[in-house]
C-alpha cells in the first residue's frame, strides 16, 4: 500500500511538471491536472483511512468485549434486583444505574466504534451527534445517581433519627437525574458533527480529512470551551460531593466500630457476659415462681381462682409470662391479672426476646455497612475510570502537538485510555457479584434454573 502511494505521487509530480501547474490555490481554470490531483488526494486519504482502521482493531475488540459483557451483566442486574430484592432505596438506585449502563453498552459503545473506524473520511454527522450525546448523557446521569446514593447512605448512617429518603422519593430522584442528564447533554447535538482539516499528503498534494468532533460551524466560537468547562465543573462538583459524604460516613462507621470494640472489651471483663445474662433470667424466673406461690396461698374464693390462673401461667411458655401486680380489693384479696405495660415492654420485648432482637439488629447493621461499602467501591471505580480521560484531555489542550508527535503504539494506547470511562458501565455487575453475597447467590440460582430449563427442553 505504501509502494502504491509513492508511485501515485511520483506519477502526479511528472504529470504536473508537464502541464506546468505549480500552485493549485491560484489556478482559476478547470484543468485535467486539478481533477487528477483531487482524485489522488481522495485515494491517499482512503489509503490512510484503511491503514488507520487496521490500527483501530484492538480498540474495537476492547470496546466490543465491554459492550457484550456490560449488556449481559446489566440485564442480569435488572432481573435479579427486580425479582429477588425487596423494595428499598438501594435497590431503586442500583436498578437506575444499571439501566443507564445498559443504555451505554447497547447504544453508546456501538456508536463509538462507528465513529472511531473512520479517522480521515467520516461522513455521518448524525452518528457523531448521537454518539457524543449518549456519552455525555450517561456520564452525567450516572454521576448524579452515585451522588444520590452517597446522600442516602449518609442520612441512613449519620442522620438515622432524622428525615430519610423514602422509596417513592428515591424513584422521583432517579427520574430527576435522568432529566438533568438530558438538560446538560442536549447541547452536544448541535455542537458535534463533522470537523474538517487540511492535510499535507505530499509536497504538491493536500487533502481535506474529516472526523467526528466539534462541528466546523462552531470551530472559532467560545461555545465548545464553555461546554467543556461546564462538564468539568459538573464532574468536579460530583467528585467533591462523593469525597465529602463518604469521609463523613467513614468517620461515623469508625466511631461505631470503636464503640463496639469498647463494649466487647467490657464484656470480656465480666460486665456483660453470657453467664450473667443467664443468672439474670434465672432470678427473674425465681421471682415469678415466688409470686405464683404467694398467689396460690390465698384463702376463700380467690384461692381457687388464683390456683387456676397460676396453673395457666406455669403451663405458658416463658416468652408469654408477664409480671403481675397484687392489688387490695374490697373485702378480699384479689389478684390483678392485667399486665403492666412497663413489665411487658421491658421483660418480654427486651429481656426475654433479647437475643433474637440483638441478632436482627446486628444483621441490619451488617447489611447497611456492606451496602455502603459496595456503593463506595462503585463510586471509586467510576471516578478512577475518568481520571485518565481528564488527564489526557488536559495535556492535549495545553500541548497542541501532543497527539501529532505520537508513534503508532503510543497513539493506540492514547485512544484506549481516552475511552476508559466505558469500563465502569461493564464492571459494575462484576463488583456486585464480588462484594454482594446475596447477588452472587441469586446469580448462581438463576443460572442453575436456566440450565435446568434448557436441559428439560432438550429432553422434551
Amino acid at each position: 500500500m505504501t509502494h502504491t502511494l509513492v508511485s501515485n505521487v511520483s506519477m502526479l509530480e511528472t504529470m504536473n511538471a508537464t502541464t506546468g501547474i505549480r500552485d493549485l490555490g491560484s489556478s482559476t481554470t478547470v484543468n485535467p491536472a486539478n481533477r487528477d490531483l483531487e482524485r489522488l488526494a481522495n485515494s491517499l486519504l482512503s489509503q490512510l483511512n484503511a491503514e488507520e482502521k487496521l490500527r483501530q482493531i484492538p480498540l474495537v475488540l476492547f470496546l466490543t468485549v465491554l459492550a457484550v459483557t456490560g449488556f449481559l451483566g446489566n440485564v442480569l442486574v435488572c432481573f435479579i434486583y427486580g425479582r429477588v430484592y425487596k423494595i428499598s432505596n438501594s435497590r431503586t438506585f442500583i436498578m437506575c444505574l444499571a439501566v443507564v449502563d445498559l443504555f451505554t453498552c447497547a447504544i453508546g459503545i456501538p456508536m463509538e466504534i462507528a465513529t472511531s473506524m473512520d479517522q480521515y473520511q467520516f461522513h455521518s454527522p448524525w452518528i457523531c451527534k448521537i454518539s457524543r450525546f449518549t456519552n455525555i448523557f450517561t456520564t452525567i446521569t450516572s454521576a448524579i445517581v452515585l451522588v444520590l446514593i452517597a446522600m442516602d447512605r449518609y442520612r441512613k448512617i449519620c442522620r438515622s433519627l432524622e428525615w430519610q429518603i423514602t422509596n417513592k422519593y428515591s424513584r422521583n430522584l432517579c427520574v430527576a437525574s435522568v432529566f438533568a442528564g438530558l438538560v446538560l447533554s442536549w447541547p452536544a447535538l448541535p455542537l458535534y458533527g463533522i470537523k474538517s482539516a487540511e492535510l499535507v499528503l505530499s509536497p504538491i498534494v493536500n487533502g481535506t480529512a474529516t472526523e467526528c468532533s466539534i462541528d466546523d460551524a462552531y470551530k472559532n466560537t467560545l461555545l465548545p470551551l464553555v461546554y467543556e468547562a461546564l462538564h468539568t465543573m459538573v464532574f468536579l462538583v460530583g467528585v467533591c460531593s462523593l469525597v465529602i459524604l463518604y469521609i463523613l460516613i467513614g468517620r461515623r462507621v469508625r466511631f461505631f466500630a470503636h464503640k463496639h470494640e469498647a463494649r466487647r472489651g467490657s464484656s470480656s471483663n465480666g460486665l456483660d457476659t453470657i453467664e450473667q445474662r443467664k443468672k439474670t433470667r434465672k432470678r427473674r424466673r425465681e421471682r415469678l415462681e415466688k409470686l405464683q406461690s404467694e398467689c396460690s396461698s390465698s384463702e376463700g374464693d380467690s384461692y381457687a381462682s388464683t390456683e387456676t390462673k397460676s396453673s395457666v401461667i406455669k403451663n405458658t411458655p416463658l416468652k408469654h409470662k408477664i409480671s403481675f401486680t397484687l392489688s387490695s380489693g374490697v373485702g378480699n384479696n384479689v389478684v390483678d391479672m392485667k399486665p403492666s405495660a412497663t413489665s411487658l415492654n421491658r421483660s418480654d420485648s427486651v429481656n426475654l426476646n433479647g437475643p433474637n432482637a440483638a441478632k436482627q439488629a446486628k444483621c441490619r447493621k451488617t447489611l447497611a455497612r456492606n451496602t455502603t461499602y459496595l456503593m463506595f467501591i462503585i463510586s471509586v471505580v467510576f471516578v478512577l475510570n475518568f481520571v485518565p480521560v481528564l488527564t489526557l484531555v488536559l495535556i492535549r489542550e495545553l500541548k497542541k502537538d501532543f497527539v501529532d508527535n505520537m508513534s503508532d503504539p503510543e497513539r493506540i494506547t492514547y485512544r484506549f485510555f481516552l475511552r476508559s470511562y466505558y469500563i465502569s458501565a461493564a464492571v459494575n455487575p462484576i463488583i456486585y457479584s464480588i462484594f454482594d453475597r446475596r447477588f452472587r447467590k441469586a446469580v448462581k440460582s438463576t443460572v442453575r434454573e436456566m440450565l435446568d430449563n434448557i436441559t428439560c427442553c432438550q429432553h422434551a
